[in-house]
């Protein structure tokens, strides 16, 4: 477990229970509300329970504008490096690209044009070339990692989310990007309950 992981682990630990309860559900519900529900039997349940957590920590904003993380920052006293490292956080579309010489995967931020070498540390990864799908990553001390929450997204459709992406970043707008985010975690949902329909014909945007 890497340093990151350490505290989320401890930030979800702390949050999610006790006086805490009650916020945790309402963040679920409006989750769903964005992103549609999934059955607690799909092979993707805790995939998506991972992403649920990484927005609650990072995205997810109460009436006073504050975040979790603030919380997190401000109760744990965190050093100001991992503060800024975990007010940085890069949500972004990501596919994967290849293992380097350094034997670090790379990443593609499709979103934000640009490639991204993940930290040694990370030796699993589950995914194959050219695989796509909505995260976050975060760098700290001069590594990159990447978080647990990961929605991954068909093959088939990164023509028309490319081009969607280039319509989004010219906006130039982190609410803009967190909500055609979400608007894909939504449509990856509906694809699933709707396995029969080809997904260039559910991943359709305005």
């Amino acid at each position: 477990m890497n340093v990151i992981e350490t505290h989320i682990e401890k930030i979800l630990t702390h949050y999610t229970q006790g006086e805490h309860y009650e916020l945790l559900k309402k963040a679920k519900e409006i989750y769903t509300e964005l992103t549609g529900k999934l059955d607690e039997e799909s092979d993707e349940y805790e995939l998506r329970m991972n992403s649920f957590n990484d927005w609650f920590i990072f995205n997810f904003r109460r009436e006073n504008d504050r975040r979790i993380i603030d919380d997190y920052i401000f109760e744990f006293k965190i050093d100001d490096d991992l503060a800024r490292s975990f007010h940085n956080i890069n949500y972004s579309l990501f596919s994967f690209l290849k293992t380097n010489l350094k034997k670090q995967i790379v990443l593609k931020d499709i979103l934000h044009d640009k490639k991204i070498a993940l930290s040694k540390s990370l030796k699993h990864f589950g995914m194959v070339q050219d695989d796509l799908f909505v995260g976050r990553s975060i760098e700290h001390d001069g590594e990159t990692y990447l978080l647990k929450g990961m929605c991954p997204l068909p093959g088939n459709i990164l023509s028309n989310l490319k081009k969607q992406s280039k319509k989004v970043r010219k906006l130039n707008s982190h609410e803009e990007e967190e909500k055609f985010l979400l608007e894909l975690e939504r449509l990856k949902i509906k694809s699933l309950n709707y396995g029969h329909i080809d997904a260039n014909k559910i991943f359709i945007f305005k």
